[in-house]
C-alpha cells in the first residue's frame, strides 16, 4: 500500500481495491459522481456552444408509505433482466421515446417523408442524459424520480454508430409545446397502466426547465436543487451523494449516516435524520435490493460520440473513472509505503481518512520525511507506526509510472469493450428481430388486457 502526495498537493492511496458501487458506497460514489458531473457539464456546454437547446426535465410518480421501492423503480425505469425474466419490460421512461407519434412513421418505400415526421424530428431531438434519484421518509415512503437533460434543436445524419450532428436550429413554440404535452400524456398514461395509484397530476408528473446559458452548465461552485437559481444542472443530475432530502425525507447516504450514528450509540433524538434503527436498516436493505443491476446515470446510445465525450455508463466504466481520478492529480512527489497488516489496522480504527489527510498536510511542508512523520503519527494511534517506510524519489516515480500504465491499459480495454457492445447492439437491431420483438410485445399486451 502506498500513501502518496501529488504535485497538486492532494493525496492518493495506491493499492486499494475499489468497489465502484455508485448507489451504495459513499466513498466511491463521491468520485464517480464528480467525474460524471464533469462529463455532463462538458456535453451541455458543447451543445449550447453549437447553438443547440437543452432542457432539464424531471419525472416523478405518485407514491405512498406502503409502496415498495422495487415496484416504483420498475414503473419508472423498467424491469431488470434476471434468469427468470430474461426480457426487460419497458418503464414509463422508455415509453417516452417509442411509438409513431414520437418517432414518425415510415412509408412503404421504407423512408419517412415530411408528412410522416414525428415529434422527435420537429424538435430536433438528439438525445438525453438520465439520472435516477431516490429518497425515503416515514410519512410518504419511497420517492424515486428521474432527472434528464434533454438536447433538442439538432439536425443529424446517419444511423447508430455512424450518426453525426450536421447543424442546429430553433424549434418552433408549437413543436416544443407539442413535445411537452406528449411526454406528459405518455408518462401519466404508462404509470396509470402499471398501477393507478402511481398516476401523478399534470403539474408534478413532468417538469420542464430550459437551460438558457453556458453558465447553467458550468457553475459548479455548490450544489443546489433548483436550476432556476443559476446553478449547475450537471450537479442536479449527477451529484445525488451531495443531496439532503426535503420534506422530512432522507437521501440514501443520510439514511446510512443515521444507521452509523445509531449503531455507534448515539441516542435517536440526537442522531441526524428520522426513524428507529430497525426502520432505517429495513429501508437500507430494500434500497440495496431495488437498485441492484440498475444504472444510476445513463446517456442515450451514441450521444457521447456525437458530442465528442469519451467514456461509458457501465460499472466497469465507473471503475475506470476511479482509477483515472487517482492519476488526475499529476506527478507524485512524495510517498510512503504501508504494510498490508498496518493498513488493515488503520482501517479497523477508522483512521484511513486521517492518514490520507496527513499525507496532504496543512503546513505546506512537502518534504518526504515530514510527510512520513505525519502519517506515522496517525498510524501510531493504531499501534502500527513501524509499518511506514519512506520511499525514495525513484520509488515514487516508479509508482507513478505504474499508475499511468494501468490507467492506459484500462482505457484501451474500455474502448474495446464499448466497441463490442455497440456492435452487439447493432446486431440486435436487425429489422426481422425487431419485428419479432414487436409481435411478442403485442401478444403480451393482449394477454394482459384479457386478464383485466
Amino acid at each position: 500500500m502506498i500513501v502518496a502526495q501529488t504535485a497538486a498537493g492532494t493525496a492518493v492511496v495506491l493499492g486499494l481495491m475499489r468497489c465502484g458501487r455508485i448507489w451504495l458506497c459513499p466513498v466511491c460514489a463521491a468520485t464517480i459522481r464528480h467525474k460524471r458531473a464533469e462529463e455532463i457539464t462538458a456535453a451541455v456546454v458543447e451543445w449550447i456552444k453549437r447553438g443547440g437547446i437543452a432542457y432539464l426535465v424531471t419525472f416523478t410518480a405518485r407514491h405512498g408509505h406502503a409502496d415498495r421501492l422495487a415496484d416504483l423503480m420498475d414503473a419508472l425505469q423498467g424491469t431488470r433482466k434476471t434468469p427468470d425474466a430474461p426480457t426487460r419490460r419497458p418503464g414509463a421512461y422508455q415509453r417516452l421515446i417509442t411509438g409513431g407519434t414520437w418517432a414518425g412513421r415510415r412509408a412503404k418505400d421504407g423512408h419517412r417523408h415530411a408528412d410522416r415526421e414525428g415529434i422527435r424530428d420537429r424538435i430536433g431531438y438528439v438525445g438525453m442524459i438520465r439520472a435516477t434519484e431516490v429518497t425515503v421518509g416515514q410519512a410518504h415512503g419511497w420517492h424515486p424520480h428521474i432527472h434528464a437533460i434533454v438536447l433538442v434543436g439538432g439536425r443529424t445524419e446517419g444511423e447508430r454508430a455512424e450518426k453525426r450532428i450536421t447543424g442546429t436550429f430553433t424549434p418552433g413554440d408549437a413543436a416544443l409545446a407539442e413535445w411537452e404535452d406528449h411526454w406528459r400524456a405518455v408518462w401519466t398514461r404508462t404509470l396509470r397502466a402499471v398501477n393507478p395509484a402511481y398516476t401523478p397530476d399534470r403539474r408534478h408528473g413532468v417538469d420542464f426547465k430550459r437551460l438558457h446559458t453556458e453558465r447553467d452548465a458550468t457553475d459548479l461552485a455548490e450544489y443546489i436543487a433548483k436550476t432556476q437559481d443559476g446553478k449547475s444542472p450537471a450537479l442536479e443530475l449527477a451529484r445525488a451523494d451531495l443531496k439532503s432530502a426535503t420534506g422530512g425525507n432522507l437521501a440514501p447516504f443520510e439514511l446510512l449516516g443515521r444507521i452509523g450514528d445509531l449503531t455507534g450509540g448515539v441516542p435517536e433524538d440526537d442522531a441526524q435524520g428520522q426513524g428507529s434503527l430497525e426502520w432505517c436498516l429495513t429501508r437500507w436493505h430494500e434500497y440495496e435490493r431495488a437498485t441492484k443491476g440498475r444504472r444510476a446515470i445513463e446517456w442515450t446510445r451514441y450521444l457521447r460520440q456525437m458530442l465528442g465525450i469519451d467514456g461509458g455508463d457501465t460499472e466497469a466504466d465507473d471503475l475506470d473513472l476511479l482509477l483515472g481520478a487517482d492519476a488526475d492529480g499529476g506527478e507524485l512527489r512524495a510517498g510512503v509505503a504501508v504494510t498490508e497488516e498496518g493498513w488493515s489496522a488503520v482501517v479497523r480504527r477508522a483512521l484511513d481518512l486521517a492518514a490520507t489527510e496527513a499525507a496532504e498536510g496543512t503546513d505546506g511542508n512537502t518534504d518526504p520525511g515530514a510527510m512520513a512523520d505525519r502519517v506515522r503519527d496517525v498510524l501510531a494511534l493504531a499501534d502500527v507506526a513501524d509499518a511506514v517506510v519512506v520511499l525514495t524519489a525513484g520509488e515514487v516515480a516508479d509508482a507513478h509510472a505504474d499508475m499511468l500504465a494501468a490507467l492506459a491499459q484500462r482505457r484501451e480495454e474500455a474502448a474495446a469493450r464499448r466497441r463490442r457492445a455497440a456492435e452487439e447492439h447493432d446486431q440486435d437491431d436487425d429489422p426481422a428481430e425487431a419485428r419479432d420483438r414487436a409481435r411478442r410485445a403485442l401478444a403480451r399486451r393482449a394477454t394482459d388486457a384479457s386478464k383485466h
